[in-house]
C-alpha cells in the first residue's frame, strides 16, 4: 500500500474517532473532562465547535497549584476560567500554595465560586502571608453542605452568620479570630453532622468547645507541644449529645472534659502525655461498643477500676513494658468483649533494647510464674463471649507466646486467633508457626490463622 494512501487512512480514522467522542451526550462528556486537570479540560475549546464551551458545563471545578507550569498564569488561568464558567457550580477546590501572590484576592475567587450555588468548597491556603479572612458570604451560604478550609485561614465571623444546610466541616490548621469564634460557628450550623479538626499552636483559643446538638462524628488532632508555659489552660470541651463516633489524637497535655454523650459508641484514642482529670475522662468511654487506644501508664492504673460494660471489640497499642501485668484487670471488666486486637507496633520499639527479650526461644511447656497465673479466675469474656483474636506484630518473644498461650487456653467461645508474623525473618516464620499450632486450644471450633510478609 502506498504510504500516502496508509497516511490518509490514519488520519480519516482520526476524524471518525474524534466524531464518535464528539456524538456522544453532554453528561457523558463532561464525566470525562472531569477525569483530567481542569487546564487540559479548559484546552479542549479549541478542539471544535462542539467543544468550545463543553469545559464550562463541569460542575467540580479543581484548581490546584501544581497543575499549572508558569508562575504567573495559575492566577490568570483562575481568573480567566471563572469568569466564563457560567453554569452552576456544585463544588470546588483551591490549592493555593506558597507561590501565591501576597496580593492575590483569594477572597473575590470563593466569592465568586459561592454565588454559583456551591455545595462542596474545599480551599486550602498556603502562602507565605498571615492568615486571611474569607468572604463574609462563606458564612451565610444556604447551599453549601461541605466545608473544608485549611492552614493560612482566619476565621473572622461577621455579626449575622447561618449556615443551614453544611453537614460536614473540617477546620484543619485554621487560626480563629477570637475565643468566641468556634462557638458561633458551630451554633449557626443546625444539621452538622461530622466535623474534623487539626489544630495549631496558637490558633487564639484557649478552651475548645465542640457543641453541637446532633454532630455524630468528631476528629480532633491536636499536635502542639505543652513544654510551652504559655499554653497552659487550654482545654478541650464536648458536648454533643447525637455524638456516636470519637477520634482523638492529642500529645499537649491540655486538660479534657467530656460531657453529654450517651449515644456514644466507637473511640480512638490517642494520648502520649499525661493530663489532668484523666480518669474521669477516661471513664467517659465506659459504655462504648468498640475502643480503640494507645496505651500508658496512667491508662493501665484505670483499667483495674473502669467497667466497659458494652464493649465488644477492642485494639490496644501497648506502649509499656510492664503492659500485660494488668490485661487480665482489663479483660475481667469486658464481660461482653468479642473481640480483641494487640498490635505490637509500638511495643516492639521498647522490647527492642532488651537483648533477652528478642532472642528467639524455642517451644517450652508453660512455667508457673507467667503474667496471668497470679490471677485468681479467668474474666468472664474468655468463658461466654470472646470469638476473634488478633496479634500484629508478633516478634517471638516470650511474653509474647505467654499471650498467645493464655487466650488459646482459656477462651472457651474463640472462633478464630490470627497470629501476624510481619517482623519475622523468612527462616524463621516456619518454627513459629509450629510452635504455635502446638499450643493446645480449649475451644475445639477455633481456627488459628498466620499472616506473613513473604510469599
Amino acid at each position: 500500500m502506498p504510504k500516502t494512501t496508509e497516511h490518509c487512512d490514519e488520519k480519516i480514522e482520526e476524524i471518525l474517532c474524534e466524531d464518535r467522542i464528539s456524538s456522544l451526550p453532554d453528561d457523558l462528556l463532561v464525566t470525562i473532562l472531569l477525569s483530567v486537570p481542569l487546564k487540559d479540560a479548559a484546552a479542549t475549546m479549541i478542539l471544535s465547535k462542539r467543544w468550545r464551551f463543553m469545559w464550562t458545563m463541569l460542575p467540580i471545578l479543581v484548581y490546584k497549584e501544581s497543575d499549572v507550569e508558569s508562575k504567573n498564569s495559575v492566577w490568570d488561568f483562575l481568573d480567566k476560567s471563572l469568569e466564563l464558567h457560567k453554569a452552576p457550580l456544585l463544588g470546588m477546590y483551591m490549592q493555593l500554595g506558597p507561590q501565591c501572590p501576597l496580593d492575590a484576592d483569594v477572597g473575590k475567587w470563593v466569592a465568586t465560586a459561592l454565588d454559583r450555588g456551591l455545595a462542596l468548597l474545599i480551599f486550602e491556603l498556603r502562602w507565605s502571608a498571615d492568615p486571611t479572612s474569607l468572604p463574609m458570604t462563606l458564612y451565610s451560604c444556604k447551599s453549601l453542605k461541605i466545608l473544608r478550609l485549611s492552614h493560612k485561614v482566619l476565621v473572622d465571623l461577621p455579626s449575622s452568620i447561618w449556615l443551614p444546610s453544611l453537614q460536614i466541616l473540617e477546620l484543619n490548621c485554621v487560626v480563629y479570630k477570637n475565643e468566641d469564634s468556634l462557638k458561633r460557628f458551630l451554633s449557626s450550623c443546625p444539621v452538622l453532622e461530622s466535623m474534623t479538626v487539626t489544630r495549631e499552636k496558637d490558633d487564639n483559643v484557649k478552651i475548645f468547645t465542640v457543641k453541637a446538638p446532633y454532630l455524630l462524628d468528631l476528629s480532633y488532632g491536636n499536635y502542639m507541644s505543652d513544654d510551652d508555659e504559655e499554653d497552659t489552660g487550654r482545654c478541650l470541651v464536648i458536648d454533643t449529645p447525637a455524638l456516636t463516633y470519637l477520634d482523638i489524637a492529642d500529645y499537649s497535655g491540655n486538660s479534657w472534659s467530656i460531657e453529654n454523650t450517651p449515644c456514644l459508641e466507637e473511640v480512638y484514642f490517642n494520648v502520649d502525655r499525661s493530663l489532668l482529670g484523666f480518669d474521669k475522662f477516661l471513664r467517659s468511654f465506659s459504655k462504648v461498643l468498640f475502643l480503640e487506644l494507645i496505651l500508658t501508664d496512667k491508662m493501665i492504673v484505670c483499667f483495674s477500676t473502669i467497667e466497659f460494660s458494652r464493649l465488644t471489640k477492642c485494639k490496644l497499642f501497648p506502649n509499656n513494658s510492664n503492659w500485660m501485668d494488668s490485661l487480665v484487670s482489663f479483660l475481667h471488666n469486658t464481660p461482653k468483649l468479642k473481640y480483641l486486637i494487640i498490635d505490637y507496633v509500638l511495643n516492639a520499639f521498647l522490647m527492642h533494647t532488651n537483648s533477652n527479650c528478642c532472642q528467639k526461644t524455642n517451644h517450652q511447656p508453660p512455667i508457673a510464674s507467667m503474667w496471668w497465673s497470679q490471677s485468681i479466675s479467668d474474666p468472664e469474656c474468655l468463658s461466654s463471649s470472646l470469638e476473634k483474636f488478633e496479634l500484629i506484630d508478633y516478634g517471638g518473644r516470650e511474653e509474647e507466646r505467654e499471650l498467645v498461650e493464655y487466650i488459646l487456653t482459656t477462651s472457651i467461645c474463640l472462633k478464630t486467633a490470627t497470629i501476624s508474623l510481619s517482623t519475622l525473618k523468612l527462616e524463621d516464620e516456619d518454627i513459629t508457626m509450629k510452635e504455635l499450632k502446638a499450643i493446645p486450644r480449649v475451644s475445639i471450633t477455633s481456627h488459628l490463622f498466620f499472616k506473613t510478609s513473604h510469599k
